[in-house]
Parts: C-alpha cells; structure tokens; sequence
C-alpha cells in the first residue's frame, strides 16, 4: 500500500484572530514585558489581523480548541521566516508538538522551503530550549533577542521531526 500524508487529507480549521490572539495572550506576555516591551492586546490584535494575510498557519486543534500553531512566511528565496509560534501550556506534549511539527513539514514540502529562521526573545526560555533541541543555530544576537536559523535538510534529520513526518506519513493498517 503506497503511503499516502494524513495531515494532507484532514481539513484544517485555519484559527480566528480571536483564538490566536487569546492564545498569545496566555503565552507571550510574561516573557516579552521581561524583555521591556508592552504587549498591548489592541496592537497585537492589528499585528495578527496583517499577519494573516501573508503568512501560512499551520494548527492543532484539541476538542475544536486552537491549542498550538505557527505561522510562517516567505523570507527570501526558499528561507521562510517563523513569525509565531505558540502552545498552550497545558497542551505542551509530544502528541500536539508532533503534530504541529508534521503540520509544518508538509508547508515545507509543498511550498519547496528549504531554510526556517526565527527571532526569540533572551526571556523565552522555553522557546530557546526548544530551538536548539531542534537544532537552529544562533546567527545574529542583540539585547533582547537571538535570531535563529536552520536548513531544512538538517531539521528533518531531528529524531523528533522524523518520528513526526513518519507518522504524517502513515496510514493505519
């Protein structure tokens, strides 16, 4: 049996502003007014509003509930910029994370990305954390954030984004 991409064949419910919105709320907050930054809901709200329209969004939805997405755009070239990239804290598990991660391989492979970069605040921890567990390098630093890069080819070879492609990539017997 040829091996045919779930993820291809479920539709998915792009989020609201409304969702994205409640779920930056509960995630960036914290870490961005750390870094000196106001996160205003009003601004945000616009932000997303213009973001929507030239980014791709790729989501997981738990019970009809966004509890993770990522949005990424054209950068230059195949580079493809990561402008979000959010979890609810109580959906923070391999299942959901897989599944986001296998979301965005199947972006990356139809739209022929080959490089991912991303910028994350010195007070996002947990975003740093997980970069680097997925391989990004830091390529250009300032005093409040780091920006992050990886080459495709080199993400796929993440024991994680392997076992998340594989399992996009498979259909129950």
């Amino acid at each position: 049996m040829q091996n045919v991409p779930l993820l291809a064949s479920l539709p998915e419910m792009l989020p609201s502003v409304d969702e994205l919105l409640a779920l930056d709320a509960l995630t960036l907050r914290e870490h961005t007014e750390r870094a000196g930054d106001a996160f205003d809901v009003g601004e945000h709200r616009l932000k997303l509003q213009k973001s929507l329209r030239v980014n791709e969004v790729c989501s997981v939805r738990r019970e009809g509930k966004l509890v993770a997405y990522a949005m990424l755009r054209p950068d230059s070239g195949a580079c493809w910029f990561v402008g979000a990239f959010g979890t609810h804290p109580l959906y923070r598990t391999y299942a959901v994370i897989t599944e986001l991660l296998a979301r965005i391989a199947a972006l990356a492979n139809e739209r022929g990305i080959s490089e991912l970069k991303s910028h994350v605040y010195k007070t996002n921890r947990l975003s740093i954390t997980f970069h680097r567990k997925l391989g990004f390098q830091v390529t250009r630093e300032n005093d409040k954030g780091f920006e992050f890069f990886i080459r495709i080819h080199e993400l796929a070879t993440m024991p994680v984004i392997r076992r998340a492609t594989a399992r996009a990539t498979s259909l129950p017997e």
